[in-house]
């Protein structure tokens, strides 16, 4: 069985992705925080998650990868002990949790956006964006804040690259999701039912990049 370091350092490079807040070198330990022993450390993880990973609706390069790993790790006999996530004051099993993040993780992939417009947005023609440099050095001088206009175009075209992955991985996380939808416990039905719903309503790519 992969471990779930395996799963989260085997596949991904972070550093070339980021998130709300930077660089999303800091997010491999916050997926691994999830199924750790650290109460504390799990709670900081949701919150990066619902915080950083997906800021207020909006996904970053780093959000198709987090998706994945937490698709996968649905299965970790560690999710289904209970948990209170930050501002919710009743325990559910934190495999309810996770489900609920892959149904923002499908809001975030703009379903009512027409591919052609979020195509457009995501590879600019005649403009071959090195989005992973240009956003590292972005967050390191803070460019966004100070108004550059290359960062700003950097940030757009980064959003609507992470848009076009998550409607391709949109199939394989519902593919996870499903086996949830008759677990004993209700707070993982309902869940799951509300991922899935999100997660099929998710257009399908048509176009190639």
């Amino acid at each position: 069985m992969t471990t779930p370091t395996e799963l989260i350092d085997g596949r991904t490079d972070w550093s070339r992705l980021f998130h709300a807040y930077g660089m999303a070198t800091d997010t491999p330990g916050h997926l691994r925080a999830l199924v750790g022993d650290d109460e504390d450390a799990r709670q900081t993880a949701i919150y990066h998650l619902d915080a950083a990973v997906i800021h207020q609706g909006t996904p970053w390069t780093v959000t198709p990868a987090a998706a994945e790993v937490v698709a996968d790790l649905l299965a970790d006999p560690a999710t289904a002990r209970p948990f209170a996530a930050p501002h919710e004051s009743e325990e559910r099993p934190l495999r309810a949790i996770l489900l609920d993040f892959l149904a923002e993780a499908a809001h975030a992939a703009f379903p009512d956006a027409p591919e052609e417009e979020v195509r457009a947005a995501a590879y600019p023609e005649g403009d071959d964006l090195d989005v992973p440099a240009l956003a590292a050095e972005m967050f390191r001088t803070d460019a966004l804040e100070d108004g550059e206009e290359w960062a700003q175009e950097v940030l757009n075209t980064g959003i609507s690259r992470a848009v076009l992955e998550l409607r391709e991985i949109a199939p394989t996380l519902a593919a996870r999701v499903r086996p949830w939808l008759d677990d004993d416990d209700p707070y993982i039905r309902a869940s799951a039912a509300e991922a899935l719903a999100a997660l099929e309503a998710v257009p399908p790519l048509t176009g190639g990049s």
